[in-house]
């Protein structure tokens, strides 16, 4: 074996350059199809009962038609008539979907087309379509009841209609809540979801607000642009654990080729945020107990607190890192009243400044009825009651103890079906990955109780504090609940790693492994990224009966 002589903590330039290629290449990877750029961006408000008629140019023949839903969605019946006098029921939109596209085929000959209303709501476009696949052309449009005013949002934006309906072009599972209320925010209206804290949907609406372009490439951006950041930090993490080259190199590819990661980060959630300060507070505390210089312990704190903005998940994280906090000076006796007081004001005041401070700060705050504290005492006992009472089941929720056998996958999107092939984005866990980290878990485990090392430390707390206490969580949980705790497991492998390498004095098992889990990724990469493909390939991708996508 080819010794690391590369012994050190620091990053040097030979890291920086192989670092670089990583995050190079995964960052072109992650941004292939991550969503369209353009959709409409403005909405025609129906009233319930409301009727819209639609007159053709001449008389059609209808075969399709498209719409688009706004963040609210309503109910529509589609009628058709040749002498806008006798109407005959076409359809009827019932999508449950905000801000996803629609389509309704329907066929026979039209000159005049009524959408009524059922249900208030809001339309973005109404397109219909000949049995050409050609866009028909509208010669007028005339409201029952509202003076034809913003009539014209609904046919304004014939550019952004796509060619097919899919997830590049519509929002898919929690992105119904989380990406819409980023737009609320951005267009200051009142937020839909609540039950998270505000932080997460800022973030997701930064880019939505800078380029006051609502579509699924700005909101699913910042969640993608933490993905990548997260490899650069597990790199970091290793390379200032295990102080070579060859291992922050693993634990970077573990991140890079992990298919929950790439999937669950690639969706316009907030969980991408959560994962990314958790990591980031945990490796300045391994940086504190390493150095204790307060900045590090500064810095610890306030990814803390951030990670505590975006859910409540982060508050559990914290357990982990006061436990690492206090083995750390009581082992090295230095327990005084000046670092209880510094560390007091660092993990309880200034995440406390920064939890409320997020509701008060941030814009368009009234969205939320938020206006004192008091406020949001409330607000967050309503966030308690609806997370301890939620009683909802689903298909694809799972149980904290088979999390990490990644025993039923989330399926978060199916799309562009027939009866051959179609579309899937399914959160599975690389097996390869994260199987193998049962083993070298228990393992760092074991080595924690035999040689007591930091590294060690810092990965079995960081692991058991936020998974243990899903055990007494009783409502609908899912595999992305893992998702905080994957950079735990990761390392943990890199730990195991470290051993290995070092007994056998070789590292062919270690690059055996990488090719293994590389190969993986790349066999499942159709169900992870959306790519239409045959359903026979798909079918023999599911080695478990409860996998199902």
């Amino acid at each position: 074996m080819k010794k690391d002589n590369n012994k050190t903590s620091n990053m040097l330039k030979k890291d920086y350059i192989i670092l670089s290629i990583i995050v190079f290449f995964y960052s072109v990877l992650s941004f292939i199809n991550l969503g369209s750029l353009k959709n409409p961006q403005t909405f025609y408000k129906f009233s319930k009962n409301e009727e819209l008629i639609i007159e053709l140019s001449g008389y059609e023949d209808l075969h399709s038609i498209k719409i688009y839903n706004g963040r609210k969605v309503g109910n529509y019946e589609i009628l058709s008539s040749l002498d806008n006098k006798n109407y005959v029921n076409q359809t009827t939109f019932n999508n449950n979907s905000v801000f996803c596209w629609e389509e309704q085929l329907s066929f026979g000959q039209v000159k005049y087309i009524k959408v009524k209303a059922l249900k208030s709501g809001y339309l973005g476009n109404i397109s219909l379509y000949n049995t050409n696949n050609k866009l028909i052309s509208i010669n007028n449009i005339i409201s029952s009841n509202k003076n034809n005013i913003g009539v014209d949002k609904l046919i304004d934006e014939k550019s952004s209609i796509p060619k097919k309906i899919n997830y590049l072009n519509s929002t898919y599972f929690d992105e119904v809540y989380f990406a819409r209320t980023a737009y609320e925010y951005s267009h200051g209206i009142k937020a839909y979801e609540w039950v998270h804290p505000p932080l997460g949907k800022v973030i997701q609406a930064i880019p939505i607000k800078l380029s006051n372009t609502f579509a699924p490439f700005y909101y699913r951006l910042m969640g993608n642009i933490a993905g990548i950041i997260m490899i650069i930090v597990m790199y970091l993490f290793c390379k200032s654990m295990f102080k070579s080259t060859k291992l922050s190199v693993l634990g970077a590819l573990l991140m890079s080729f992990d298919t929950f990661h790439f999937a669950q980060t690639r969706m316009g959630t907030v969980d991408s945020f959560l994962v990314l300060f958790i990591m980031f507070s945990y490796f300045y505390m391994y940086k504190y107990i390493n150095s204790d210089k307060i900045k590090h312990l500064l810095l610890s704190g306030l990814f803390f607190g951030l990670s505590l903005c975006i859910k409540w998940i982060g508050l559990i994280s914290g357990l982990g890192l006061a436990i690492i906090f206090f083995i750390h000076i009581i082992k090295d006796k230095k327990i005084n009243l000046k670092l209880l007081s510094k560390a007091s004001i660092l993990f309880i005041i200034l995440p406390l400044i920064l939890y409320f401070g997020i509701y008060l700060l941030f814009p368009n705050n009234q969205n939320m009825n938020i206006k004192s504290i008091p406020d949001i005492i409330e607000n967050n006992k309503d966030m308690y009651n609806y997370h301890s009472k939620l009683k909802d089941t689903h298909p694809f929720s799972s149980k904290w103890y088979s999390w990490p056998i990644s025993y039923k996958p989330v399926w978060y999107y199916q799309g562009e079906n027939d009866t051959k092939s179609y579309g899937s984005i399914t959160g599975i866990g690389n097996i390869v990955i994260w199987w193998f980290s049962i083993i070298t878990f228990i393992y760092t485990c074991g080595m924690l109780f035999i040689k007591k090392n930091k590294e060690a430390l810092i990965i079995v707390c960081g692991a058991l504090s936020i998974w243990l206490p899903y055990i007494f969580i009783g409502r609908c949980m899912f595999l992305y609940h893992y998702f905080s705790i994957l950079p735990f497991v990761m390392l943990s492998i890199v730990y195991f790693f470290k051993d290995i390498n070092k007994r056998l004095n070789t590292s062919k098992f270690m690059y055996i492994y990488i090719s293994l889990f590389i190969s993986f990724f790349i066999i499942y990469y159709p169900v992870v990224s959306g790519i239409k493909i045959n359903s026979n390939y798909i079918s023999h991708l599911k080695l478990l009966k409860s996998w199902n996508f």
